[in-house]
């Protein structure tokens, strides 16, 4: 094609690529994956004036993504595209990235992540067969945190600081602060259980798992609190024994025959131990400790979640290739 313009390409015809030789590329972390054909098969080959053979081919596939769940849900996640030959080793083809390899449709939108970034990597490999060619890309992955922080991080929230409620009832109402602690604690627990439900069952801790056992501490702690507070107002203390002075000595009869019968009386089985009253002080040292709660729970609840959000929430670095 002496003649042809820079610009011209000519389409070849429908299955002109069976009868040439196609590159045996696969998807290392492939499931599944599967070429379209509706209503024609979506492949297009193209050849150009200077002999180069412009190959293309639509195709749907899932691929598995390694994730690590330390910092769910406030992790990002790397995750991977490897294009690899099957079986040309590097000595008969190489891979090479196109100036514009990667083309994203600004309107597509994940429902959990935001896509941050990709970096393309050469991850051409050894096997006992030889170097075989292979290229990879990696997106950087980051999870929304608005749907959890509506439906696990505010509603725990408002427990934990509903479960100091407590404080501030009378420590007779024994029946209300009893019921406000349960109904607390079984809740917590409830939501705990649910936020966990849809996750890998993984042996290590997350930060969700954190969050939600820290919360749970709190609210049961908090009905701890209620059971001292108890205690300490129906407290029982012993009366002091009055002194009794001996009756006086009657001049009729022998002294030591009347000391005799007083060391009897006091000592034997007429002797009884002093009554046991409820401590005067102990509602007011009850309410004390309910004084001192309205403030150290919401203090310690506050510095757990400056540490927590600090930790888990700072941006990190791009996840590593490994």
């Amino acid at each position: 094609m002496p003649n042809a313009k820079p610009e011209h390409k000519i389409r070849m015809g429908m299955g002109t690529w069976e009868e040439i030789w196609t590159p045996d590329v696969f998807f290392r972390n492939e499931k599944k994956a599967s070429f379209h054909s509706i209503s024609v098969p979506n492949r297009l080959l193209q050849i150009k004036p200077d002999g180069t053979l412009w190959y293309v081919s639509k195709i749907s596939a899932t691929l598995s993504c390694p994730m690590l769940l330390h910092n769910y849900p406030l992790d990002k996640q790397s995750c991977p595209i490897m294009f690899e030959s099957f079986g040309y080793t590097m000595d008969t083809m190489y891979f090479a990235w196109l100036a514009r390899a990667i083309e994203i449709d600004e309107d597509v939108e994940l429902p959990q992540f935001t896509l941050e970034d990709q970096i393309k990597y050469d991850c051409s490999q050894n096997y006992t067969t030889g170097a075989y060619p292979c290229l990879e890309i990696r997106f950087i992955l980051r999870r929304d945190i608005g749907y959890f922080l509506i439906q696990v991080y505010i509603p725990s929230m408002l427990i934990v600081i509903l479960s100091w409620v407590a404080f501030w009832i009378n420590i007779d109402a024994i029946p209300a602060r009893v019921s406000l602690g349960l109904l607390t604690v079984l809740t917590m627990t409830t939501q705990s259980t649910g936020a966990r439900s849809s996750l890998p069952r993984v042996s290590y801790i997350k930060a969700i798992d954190v969050w939600m056992s820290v919360c749970l501490v709190f609210v049961f702690v908090s009905l701890l609190e209620f059971a001292v507070v108890n205690v300490i107002s129906r407290k029982e203390v012993r009366t002091i024994k009055p002194v009794r002075k001996p009756p006086p000595l009657r001049k009729d009869l022998d002294p030591e025959t009347q000391w005799d019968q007083i060391n009897i009386v006091e000592n034997g089985s007429d002797r009884r131990e002093p009554p046991k009253v409820v401590d005067p002080e102990g509602k007011h040292k009850a309410r004390k400790v309910d004084k001192i709660s309205r403030k150290l729970f919401p203090i310690a609840f506050l510095l757990f979640n400056i540490i927590y959000w600090i930790f888990y929430a700072v941006p990190l670095s791009h996840p590593s290739k490994n």
